[in-house]
């Protein structure tokens, strides 16, 4: 990498946390239609807060994890998602700064994985306005850009819908309740036209993995276990190590 990559880099870290902060807030307010315009606030004593306690990850240090006013503590969800959107957003750049359209796909898919995993966090919601308004940019995007046809991008996204849309239809009659939220669904249905048909399956595969590995190692007490910070996880994993994995796959039987 350059001197100027190593600064872009930078950068891109930078606004992933601005970013990440601003997702923290979508991701609550929407699916209690609260306005995305008014300043954050303590959701206990509803004191509004200063500009410093809202620069990402130092205020949480500088206040310790505790509103001022109040002593409420902060959930630590806050600065972890920061720091994943921002992480997320430059290890991206560092792997395809020389396709400029592919990174911006990406970075709007990563915007949309963490708005929907605080949504599912707090409210076990996938909010459908989040999905409406990330469809069609990523369509456009998936079209213009080279690394995977469209082609692919559109079967991926009725593998993905088809096949999440079964496995909730077979665990209802099963276990009689839901399986799977239809935000869940819907969501596979975006991971599969980012991902392609050759991947989606793959990202199915480690999120279940995922899942089942922090089931058997927190053991969980509450019967809901957010299933979408696993699905975002399975999905970012198999877009980067997908096409590895599929070669070594290949390679097996030829």
């Amino acid at each position: 990498m350059t001197f100027m990559e190593y600064w872009i880099t930078s950068y891109v870290f930078v606004l992933g946390l601005l970013l990440g902060s601003f997702y923290n807030v979508v991701g609550i307010r929407i699916p209690i239609h609260e306005t995305l315009l008014g300043r954050s606030h303590c959701p206990e004593c509803q004191r509004t807060l200063s500009w410093w306690e809202l620069i990402p990850i130092v205020g949480y240090l500088v206040l310790r994890g505790k509103c001022k006013s109040c002593g409420k503590h902060i959930s630590v969800k806050y600065p972890l998602m920061e720091l994943a959107t921002a992480g997320l957003f430059a290890f991206s750049f560092v792997i395809l700064r020389e396709n400029v359209v592919e990174y911006v796909l990406i970075a709007v898919f990563i915007s949309l994985l963490v708005i929907v995993t605080v949504s599912d966090m707090y409210h076990r919601i996938v909010p459908d306005i989040v999905l409406l308004i990330s469809a069609p940019i990523l369509l456009v995007l998936r079209i213009l850009s080279p690394l995977i046809t469209w082609q692919s991008g559109l079967i991926g996204a009725a593998l993905g819908f088809g096949f999440m849309y079964l496995m909730a239809l077979y665990g209802k009659k099963r276990f009689k309740t839901e399986a799977l939220g239809g935000g869940d669904i819907k969501l596979y249905a975006l991971i599969g036209l980012v991902l392609g048909f050759e991947t989606v399956f793959l990202s199915i595969l480690i999120a279940g993995l995922l899942g089942l590995l922090y089931v058997l190692i927190v053991r969980p007490q509450g019967k809901y276990i957010p299933f979408v910070p696993f699905i975002a996880a399975g999905a970012l994993l198999a877009y980067f190590v997908g096409p590895l994995f599929n070669e070594w796959y290949v390679s097996i039987f030829l």
